[in-house]
């Protein structure tokens, strides 16, 4: 099934997310380069990465980082500036290797039935874990924005309509049975699960 445009071309998708972002995208990694540092933490294990701005912060602080993502370009675009970008369905892994710190970033609506296992896998396999998801959404207004914005959420599996709000996103951490730290609340919210 073909992918939306956003999802064929870095640039396009850097420029639709600082679109939906309002400009400032960027913004977005912050409060995760804070809670890397603070941890020192030494190896990131990146799920559908995406963008490469995590793996930026960590070639310059000497963290080693290992990004999959299902999106060819996108691991392209990895591997082109020298990242360990690795094409893989995360789904289908049985386990996850071990390392430090578990991050994933705007993709967790893509798992809807799978999030709280993938989490879990995450958690069992790390000392930390990040997770920053969208909770107010384009993709949930009514009208043509809303409708063009689940429209371009096809990662190459089908128009993707489901999105987590805040209260629908705590639901599914809850169902975990872990203390969570909520870092922040905003268009996105953030947050840390640590052993």
């Amino acid at each position: 099934m073909s992918q939306s445009l956003i999802y064929r071309n870095i640039y396009i998708y850097r420029l639709m997310m600082n679109l939906i972002y309002f400009g400032k995208y960027k913004r977005r990694f912050e409060n995760i380069y804070s809670l890397l540092k603070k941890e020192k933490t030494s190896n990131v294990i990146e799920l559908c990465f995406g963008d490469t701005y995590i793996a930026n912060f960590c070639k310059k602080n000497g963290i080693q980082w290992t990004g999959y993502d299902l999106n060819e370009n996108f691991v392209a675009h990895a591997k082109r500036n020298h990242f360990n970008g690795l094409n893989e369905d995360i789904i289908k892994l049985d386990e996850f290797l071990k390392c430090d710190t578990y991050i994933m970033i705007g993709s967790l609506y893509h798992f809807k039935d799978d999030g709280v296992d993938l989490i879990r896998k995450m958690i069992q396999s790390s000392k930390q874990v990040i997770i920053s998801e969208p909770i107010k959404n384009l993709s949930s207004t009514k009208g043509i924005i809303g409708f063009v914005a689940r429209r371009s959420a096809n990662t190459g599996k089908g128009h993707e309509v489901f999105r987590y709000n805040e209260t629908s996103f705590i639901e599914m951490i809850e169902k975990l049975n872990v203390k969570y730290t909520v870092v922040a609340i905003d268009r996105d919210i953030l947050i840390e699960i640590k052993k």
